[in-house]
């Protein structure tokens, strides 16, 4: 096992860990949603497991599957890559986050538009596309709800299955509603 790189980076917008921790624990609303959302969402996966007499098997083999592909993660994207140009489509290969997002402002650039829709992607949270499209002067909405609340509001997901599950409703709203359009843009 190799040691942490020395200088973990801090993704745009984020405070250092130690100030967002002591900012997170002394906030008693944001407790009290991660709470609710811990049992709620443990009590769904018992639910879930319940239901199936093999779990603990097809959860074995699911782990075999992804160390296997992991392992062998090469040769898996050469295929993918393989199989997608087959199929007329290209394979962007970029070798860190800001490569990554300079292809896809080019690729939004090259089609003539200054706005994109995107789904839900962790991945794309932790390289900044949405912050390097915006600095491109490329605005980025999201198709999932709970990620366009987030975003309308300014403000970092916390946990990458429920993003908003430290906002509440009525704070959520405040920072979307105004700038909710009413209606489509022309």
């Amino acid at each position: 096992m190799t040691a942490p790189h020395p200088q973990m980076p801090t993704y745009l917008g984020m405070p250092a860990f130690p100030a967002a921790a002591a900012a997170a624990v002394a906030d008693s609303q944001l407790r009290r949603n991660l709470t609710h959302a811990t049992h709620t969402i443990r009590e769904k996966r018992a639910g879930a497991v319940a239901e199936l007499a093999d779990w603990e098997a097809l959860r074995a083999a699911a782990k075999a599957i992804k160390d296997h592909t992991l392992a062998n993660l090469d040769t898996y994207l050469l295929r993918l890559e393989a199989n997608v140009t087959r199929a007329g489509g290209h394979v962007h290969w970029a070798q860190d986050a800001a490569e990554a997002n300079a292809i896809v402002a080019g690729l939004v650039r090259a089609a003539g538009a200054d706005r994109v829709v995107k789904v839900k992607s962790m991945t794309t949270q932790e390289t900044g596309l949405n912050e390097a499209l915006a600095a491109e002067g490329i605005d980025a909405l999201e198709t999932d709800l709970a990620e366009l609340i987030v975003q309308l509001g300014h403000d970092r997901p916390s946990h990458s299955w429920c993003p908003p599950s430290t906002g509440t409703a009525p704070r959520s709203g405040r920072s979307s509603g105004a700038r909710c359009p009413t209606r489509r843009p022309a």
